[in-house]
């Protein structure tokens, strides 16, 4: 019994270890049982949870330009607006679904539906579609401060005309294809910078 009691105590240490060396993190693409009329609020800065796109499966790392499909009562959650278009569109439900998106100027998610969009964001997935609660935020975007108009206060527009868009035109430009990831789409908006 002396003999083996060593061994026995070293298998038992050995599975501890194993057991509290493993990832312990849950990777999470739906969220099930979500009963409020509200976008999820999700915590990133969890050791315990990753919240993981349904579309690219990339993790989410940050609120700026995340987003959220709520139908029946489940949560799918995506790193880019342009993810959830694309993979809503794949879906039969595509039409009644609740979608948020995480809004620049606020901080906060809001409806997608009714946000302002502009297509030269910089976005995890490169889809470039930044979102606004407001149009007024989607335009001052595009400004810039020098240091002797941020003492006076005053902006100056980079661009005479600032484009900003609605949801069902950004969700336009994402299916056919017109997004930052296409090079000559890429090359005609950034040269209008």
């Amino acid at each position: 019994m002396r003999r083996v009691l060593p061994y026995i105590f070293l298998i038992i240490i050995s599975l501890f270890l194993y057991n509290y060396s493993k990832d312990t993190r849950e990777d999470i693409k739906v969220e099930h049982n979500y009963m409020q009329d509200a976008p999820y609020r999700v915590v990133l800065e969890t050791y315990k949870n990753r919240y993981i796109c349904n579309d690219c499966d990339m993790m989410i790392k940050k609120y700026l330009n995340s987003a959220q499909v709520i139908y029946n009562h489940n949560v799918y959650f995506f790193d880019d607006v342009g993810c959830m278009i694309r993979w809503l569109d794949r879906q039969e439900f595509k039409n009644k679904a609740k979608m948020y998106v995480y809004s620049t100027d606020t901080g906060a998610y809001i409806d997608a539906k009714l946000a302002w969009y502009i297509r030269d964001a910089n976005t995890p997935l490169g889809y470039g579609f930044g979102a606004y609660e407001t149009s007024i935020g989607a335009i001052t975007s595009a400004m810039t401060r020098s240091t002797i108009e941020e003492q006076i206060g005053n902006f100056k527009i980079k661009r005479e005309t600032k484009q900003i868009y609605e949801f069902e035109e950004i969700k336009q430009f994402a299916l056919r294809g017109e997004t930052l990831l296409n090079p000559m789409i890429k090359r005609e908006l950034l040269k209008k910078r």
